[in-house]
């Protein structure tokens, strides 16, 4: 039941009662949503239809993916929104490097690699 429970503290952290959300949703997105239906969403015993769903993800701020649990990122992805690749390869070598559990000689050998990869692009 995540998508009811995160809907709830959605609505909470908006500081609406249910009734406050279905009024100011209903008036946005022009639904007509009673207080018994928001209800009914955060006791998981409803889902909401596509469009709602969508609707109520750009209402909130969040991605549909956080809304249904599917991800915690709440985050609104965007088609131009390229992920970090510089960041994330640090990050990852950071880890790698730092991981007491690898040895010696497999560090080596990946910097090794790293180096030949790099100075043969120059």
């Amino acid at each position: 039941m995540i998508f009811g429970q995160r809907f709830k503290q959605l609505r909470i952290e908006k500081g609406l009662k249910q009734q406050e959300l279905a009024d100011d949703f209903n008036k946005i997105y022009g639904h007509t949503f009673a207080k018994s239906s928001i209800s009914q969403y955060e006791h998981g015993k409803r889902r909401p239809e596509t469009e709602a769903l969508k609707n109520f993800a750009l209402y909130f701020n969040v991605s549909i993916d956080y809304l249904l649990g599917v991800s915690e990122d709440r985050e609104i992805s965007s088609p131009d929104k390229k992920p970090d690749l510089q960041t994330e390869v640090m990050t990852y070598v950071d880890n790698f490097f730092g991981d007491d559990s690898i040895d010696r000689d497999k560090k080596d050998e990946v910097l090794k690699k790293i180096l030949q990869i790099y100075t043969s692009t120059l």
